[in-house]
């Protein structure tokens, strides 16, 4: 009984919420280029070019922490697997900062519907490829490039293998 009771003590392991929204400042524009990669017995057999979408992202009055929980999605973008068109989930943001410089990130992934959680408490399901990068950069520039990195677990889970290569430009047009 005296076990019972001080296992029901115990501190619940929890997550702490995402900080909240940093002040607005604008709307920057992003165009991101999608390009799925297919591999199979260590060799790349098919580059298929799935999007170029453009739409409009935050520019927050942050140092990045609290504007990397607050992406904004661009829709648009979608891939076909085994005959069904999955969406391609692409989010960016941007956050400037007197002190640091600019920051900015982006995400792109896909997710079927028939993922699993590779951690049933934790995860949520296990996307079929996903990139995402975060770059700052000191100063404000007008405009930023950069490619996104493959997410590893996610390329040596996917069968067949697959990741997505994309390329991101964004433009904040008041600087």
């Amino acid at each position: 009984m005296a076990i019972m009771l001080l296992a029901s003590m115990s501190p619940a392991l929890a997550f702490p919420p995402p900080p909240d929204k940093p002040p607005l400042l604008r709307q920057a524009s992003m165009t991101v280029t999608v390009t799925l990669i297919e591999a199979a017995n260590g060799q790349v057999f098919r580059i298929t070019e799935l999007c170029k979408v453009s739409g409009k992202i935050p520019v927050y009055a942050d140092g990045g922490a609290a504007a990397s929980w607050h992406l904004a999605q661009i829709h648009g973008c979608h891939m076909l697997k085994k005959g069904k068109k999955l969406p391609v989930a692409v989010s960016g943001v941007m956050a400037v900062s007197k002190k640091t410089g600019t920051y900015a990130r982006a995400y792109v992934q896909v997710v079927p519907p028939d993922a699993v959680s590779l951690c049933p408490d934790l995860c949520g399901p296990q996307p079929l490829a996903d990139s995402d990068a975060e770059i700052r950069v000191s100063g404000s520039p007008r405009s930023l490039k950069f490619k996104l990195d493959v997410n590893p677990v996610s390329l040596l889970n996917a069968k067949p293998t697959v990741w997505l290569d994309a390329e991101v430009e964004m433009v904040d047009a008041v600087r």
